[in-house]
């Protein structure tokens, strides 16, 4: 993942070429939802954390220059991609080969059974998460627009997208997974915010092949 500014996206403080790439974008949100889920954890734990509009304010403000340079949809796509496969690989760590597929059915159905308002995000999210775990390449960093993997999470993605409403579908459908992998990523770590950070930072760092 690239290193991220954390500063709020917005006109204010301006757009960065790195904050517009989804590989940032999804290194922003899983840092942001871990460190605020830790935070939540190390507190008395009764409520969820409060909602982060900083990190809401961020990621519409790059989905919006991505809408207005007419890449919304691919580059929507390939941060939902990068989401996914870091959730799962979270998983994989966590449950192993073995449990990680039960647990995702399990999981799928607690979400259909959650979400039952209209339109929800949570169905396509479990839909896109079992095409990353079925992919051979689960442990590998995404891959450029064309990959199989990429072609088979765009069927979900372009089916759950309303035309009129697309800038609201791709980041209801980033928020989920967003929030789904910081907080996973916060369990693989104990709540311990000194590890989130140094394992993200050391990701930041590693030299990309």
């Amino acid at each position: 993942m690239f290193a991220v500014d954390h500063r709020p996206i917005t006109e204010e403080y301006g757009m960065t070429d790195v904050m517009v790439e989804p590989r940032a974008a999804a290194a922003d949100l899983i840092r942001t939802t871990a460190l605020d889920e830790a935070a939540y954890r190390a507190g008395d734990g009764r409520n969820a954390p409060p909602a982060n509009w900083d990190m809401f304010n961020r990621l519409t403000a790059a989905l919006t220059a991505w809408q207005e340079d007419g890449e919304l949809r691919p580059k929507g796509l390939l941060l939902i991609e990068w989401l996914a496969v870091e959730m799962t690989g979270y998983s994989m760590t966590m449950l192993g080969d073995k449990k990680v597929e039960s647990w995702l059915v399990e999981f799928g159905d607690e979400v259909c059974r959650k979400q039952r308002h209209a339109h929800p995000a949570g169905p396509t999210a479990i839909d896109i998460l079992s095409i990353v775990l079925e992919s051979e390449g689960r442990s590998v960093r995404p891959d450029a627009a064309g990959d199989d993997r990429l072609q088979r999470i765009g069927v979900p993605y372009a089916g759950y997208l309303r035309d009129g409403r697309t800038l609201e579908d791709v980041r209801e459908l980033v928020l989920t997974l967003g929030l789904w992998a910081g907080s996973r990523l916060t369990s693989l770590m104990h709540a311990d915010a000194g590890r989130i950070t140094g394992y993200l930072d050391a990701r930041d760092a590693a030299p990309r092949t």
